[in-house]
């Protein structure tokens, strides 16, 4: 099965579930032609990734493309497998996908992963502002930027938490089967820019220490 953690997360869905439902082959539903546009039904990848603006759909590791990218960019992973999936096998696709699992519901996982997107960016305007304005030295400069660190940290915080919340449901469809025995073969899993997002959190939870002291130091004064 192929993987790839990119972003934020990859899956890997397979047609031998669905033959195995249907008991017949299922011709089409894939594409091995990665040129061709994402979302007009025209076959699913092997492999879809996405992040904070957008996300991609590869036939192998190498070749593949990205859809729009969009500000605040919902994670609705069923919503981008129908689109793909050819209209012949649509309801079949959607059906095979067990009610119980999170990803299913693409409205609850965009509920969740939208607030995320905006908890990231204003902390990333917070740890931009903190920098920038501590680079004048002056008590009021340092109360603001050790403010807007903590704030950034907070908000880092918690929307890295939401993420990582929205994977974690997201990977109950892991162990879905068809049949009683056979794998669904679709695989959710963290990607890189998910641990990327914590080691941010780690890093401005830091810097709120040399902010503080400074801030400290000349209020003291």
């Amino acid at each position: 099965m192929a993987k790839l953690d990119e972003l934020f997360l990859a899956l890997a869905p397979s047609s031998v579930a669905l033959n195995a439902a249907t008991g017949f082959t299922s011709p089409g539903l894939y594409t091995d032609n990665a040129s061709l546009p994402l979302a007009q039904n025209l076959g699913l990848r092997n492999i879809y990734s996405w992040g904070l603006y957008g996300y991609c759909a590869y036939i192998n590791e190498t070749a593949g493309q990205c859809g729009n990218s969009t500000f605040a960019n919902e994670f609705r992973p069923m919503d981008v497998l129908l689109s793909d999936t050819p209209q012949a096998y649509g309801i079949q696709t959607r059906t095979l996908v067990p009610n119980a699992t999170a990803f299913k519901n693409s409205s609850y996982l965009a509920g969740l992963t939208k607030p995320a997107f905006w908890l990231v960016f204003v902390a990333t305007l917070c740890a931009g502002g903190a920098l920038l304005i501590g680079i004048v030295k002056n008590k009021w400069t340092f109360i603001v930027s050790s403010f807007l660190s903590i704030v950034g940290t907070l908000f880092l915080l918690i929307g890295a938490s939401i993420w990582t919340a929205a994977i974690d449901k997201a990977k109950t469809v892991n162990q879905a089967v068809v049949r009683g025995s056979v794998p669904l073969g679709i695989e959710v899993s963290a990607g890189s820019g998910l641990w990327l997002v914590w080691a941010a959190f780690v890093m401005l939870l830091l810097s709120t220490v040399p902010y503080s002291i400074s801030c400290w130091a000349f209020l003291t004064r």
